[in-house]
């Protein structure tokens, strides 16, 4: 965390200057003794990214070494300075041609409510005023986040093949310098894009440093003891995916500090020094050094603090250093799933999951290609297939489920510039022989008897050197209803405990002679529990379980799993899912995990009907509904007593210029007397014609709908 001219936990880069010839490089600071800092904003960056030691491959969630070291930077030994590297999160602190200003740490937001805590003199700055100066923090910090995401275009071409000199960070480290006429075009990709979040998660990170958030405090309360908010939830106002004024969303009583220059920073403000250029006269003000909490010692692998200070005062009451740490590692990582959702929603989810794996990866042209993918289907024909495919592609997959084999052989696709070597091949899914492990063809049973996913499991285990198991899958699409698919739960649990994720898409039953099932099927259909254990061992190997509406949404259902993440290596499990129309989804909430997220599109055409139920009786769940770019809870509601909710969401006048609405929806646990906090639903969308809706709508109709000024939800409890 960083003060305008020295770094909130990571030390001023101006000491550096001092101390060290500008043609070296700049490191971060580690010397406890005299500076009393010690890579602050390093060990947070990496106790909130790092791979843990039993991770071998990131699932989107944590960066390997080498592009860690791009982000949090390298710290050099005890008592020196300027060796190691800073990183992005350190190069708000870089002379380029100087540090950035109190905008990229949230300085200057200072307020203190002097009549209602009884102080007899009046504050020189009001409310307002403050949360203006908050506001240009957060505009500030969006700026740089959207400019990661902006480089981000450079990492692949429009085919999601990956550009290798832009990723290539073998060679040397990332120089970070993002001055406003430069705009990343001679930089490397992944430094630009690693840059832009870094200098964003700066920011982030020193809001808590900087300010009374988390900290306790007790009366009485004075310029030099500002009261505490000792909050443990992360502010909506920092979603920097948003655009929306931040007023509202501001406490009262929040407050960052005055920071009025290296030279008169202390426990009272002063006016700024003449012979320091840019220094702010902070008389009768909160100052920095009373709020700040920038120096302690961090563990960089789990985040625990101790040893907090020197000349933090703020930090002398028990609790307020560790609650800040905790609080920036919290929010460190919610702003990389922003991130990463970001880069999905800008360039595709085959594009995005693509860039995002290059930039957590060191090996990207390497270890971004390559997926073996068993296809099932009792629908088209009667045999299924393995297909080879080097990054996952919609249509790709569609054309597979179509029967249609891809054979295209090695160097398609191939440049200089980059490293795909094939799309991919496909061929008949073998069954398993007495003689012959994997060579002879067998196929599949009569569509009557069903999918036979244990020989997919046994075929993508075959060879795990060439296509290790997190990046193989099973797409099975089929009608079955019967004891046959109930036969399949343990091969799927088998998968899920290989790290092999299985996608399942049930289309509606035959009900032509043509498309027979015997009746005597029909009637041992799968009971509610066993279908429930099918379902909870599908989504426990991180794939989805859906229900399609029709057949003609099989491309709905493989939009969704290629959102979802077609493999374990394509998309961390936190990260919201697409909802596309023509799908029922099945998912799972407990009382210890995330959230659920799903995102959905109103457009100018079609408003978006979403429906939300328990599967397991007696669920309790908690469901809310935001408008991200407005980052506005239009509804929050609690469902239980196997009740559902439906509500429609429809663009607003704020997002005519764009011709969508971007909404996010997240399902959880919640506590309820005789509910239980662990169990399936289902979620759904649907498409409304807005003329057709419009011409309806009655005055009923119109307290249902989710708009800019009243965003209530419709309930069928």
């Amino acid at each position: 965390m960083k003060r305008r001219g020295i770094s909130s936990l990571v030390h001023s880069l101006w000491i550096c200057a001092i101390w060290i010839d500008p043609a070296i490089s700049f490191g971060t600071i580690n010397e406890p003794e005299v500076v009393g800092q010690h890579c602050e904003h390093e060990r947070i960056t990496r106790a909130a990214f790092a791979c843990q030691p039993d991770v071998t491959i990131s699932d989107g969630r944590c960066f390997e070494e080498l592009s860690l070291h791009q982000l949090a930077g390298r710290s050099g030994p005890d008592g020196h300075v300027g060796w190691g590297t800073n990183g992005a999160v350190g190069a708000p602190d870089l002379l380029d041609p100087v540090p950035e200003g109190p905008e990229a740490h949230c300085d200057n937001a200072d307020f203190l409510d002097t009549e209602a805590h009884g102080i007899e003199a009046a504050y020189p700055r009001t409310r307002q005023e403050a949360t203006a100066q908050l506001q240009v923090c957060t505009n500030h910090l969006r700026l740089r986040f959207l400019e990661g995401v902006d480089a981000a275009d450079k990492l692949v071409d429009q085919h999601a093949r990956i550009i290798a000199p832009e990723v290539d960070i073998s060679g040397s480290d990332c120089r970070f310098s993002f001055p406003d006429l430069q705009m990343h075009w001679f930089s490397r990709g992944k430094c630009s894009a690693i840059e832009g979040f870094g200098r964003a998660l700066h920011g982030i990170q020193d809001f808590y440093a900087h300010s009374n958030w988390a900290d306790d405090a007790q009366p009485p309360y004075s310029l030099s003891n500002p009261p505490g908010l000792k909050l443990d939830k992360s502010p909506l106002f920092l979603d920097l995916r948003a655009e929306n004024n931040i007023t509202d969303q501001v406490p009262h009583d929040l407050s960052t500090g005055c920071f009025g220059g290296i030279m008169t920073d202390g426990p009272e403000g002063k006016a700024g020094h003449p012979l320091e250029p840019g220094s702010l006269d902070c008389t009768g003000r909160v100052t920095h050094h009373t709020l700040n909490k920038d120096n302690g010692v961090i563990d960089y692998i789990t985040g625990e603090t101790s040893e907090a200070g020197p000349n933090t005062p703020r930090s002398d009451i028990p609790g307020n250093f560790e609650r800040a740490v905790s609080a920036a590692i919290r929010d460190s990582r919610r702003q990389w799933r922003y991130f990463r959702e970001q880069i999905r929603r800008t360039y595709g989810k085959e594009r995005g999951n693509i860039i995002i794996c290059a930039l957590i990866r060191d090996n990207p042209t390497q270890d971004c290609y390559g997926r073996r993918i068993a296809i099932l289907r009792d629908v088209l024909k009667n045999t299924s297939r393995i297909a080879e495919m080097q990054i996952p592609v919609q249509s790709w997959l569609l054309q597979e489920i179509d029967g249609v084999a891809h054979d295209e052989g090695p160097g398609e696709g191939l440049t200089e510039q980059n490293s795909t070597k094939s799309r991919g091949s496909s061929g008949e899914l073998e069954k398993e022989d007495d003689d012959h492990r994997s060579d002879l063809v067998k196929k599949l049973q009569p569509l009557h008897i069903g999918l036979d996913v244990g020989t997919a499991f046994k075929a993508l285990r075959d060879n795990p050197t060439v296509f290790p198991t997190n990046k193989t899958a099973i797409i099975a699409l089929t009608r079955t209803r019967n004891l046959h698919l109930d036969e399949q739960i343990a091969h799927v649990w088998h998968a899920g405990d290989e790290g092999i994720r299985v996608h399942l898409g049930l289309l509606p039953p035959p009900h032509s002679p043509s498309d027979t099932i015997d009746s005597d099927d029909e009637e041992v259909a799968m009971s509610k529990a066993k279908e429930e254990d099918l379902i909870t061992g599908v989504l426990r190997t991180g794939g989805t379980y859906s229900i399609l509406h029709n057949e003609d949404a099989v491309p709905s259902f493989l939009d969704h799993v290629v959102s979802r993440g077609l493999t374990q290596y394509d998309n961390a499990r936190d990260t919201a899912t697409l909802l596309p129309p023509g799908i029922s989804i099945s998912d799972y909430v407990t009382p210890e995990s995330e959230p659920r997220r799903f995102s959905f599109d109103a457009s100018e055409l079609n408003n978006a009907i979403i429906a939300v139920s328990p599967i397991t009786p007696k669920l309790s769940l908690h469901v809310c509904v935001r408008h991200v770019r407005r980052n506005a809870v239009v509804k929050e509601l609690d469902i239980g007593l196997d009740g559902n909710a439906t509500f429609r969401a429809e663009l607003g006048i704020g997002d005519v210029p764009r011709t969508d609405a971007w909404f996010e929806l997240e399902v959880a646990h919640v506590e309820g007397s005789g509910l239980v906090g662990s169990g399936l639903f289902e979620v759904s969308i649907e498409t409304e014609n807005v003329e057709s809706y419009h011409s309806s709508k009655s005055s009923k109709q119109e307290a249902e709908t989710v708009s800019d000024e009243d965003c209530p939800m419709h309930n069928e409890l």
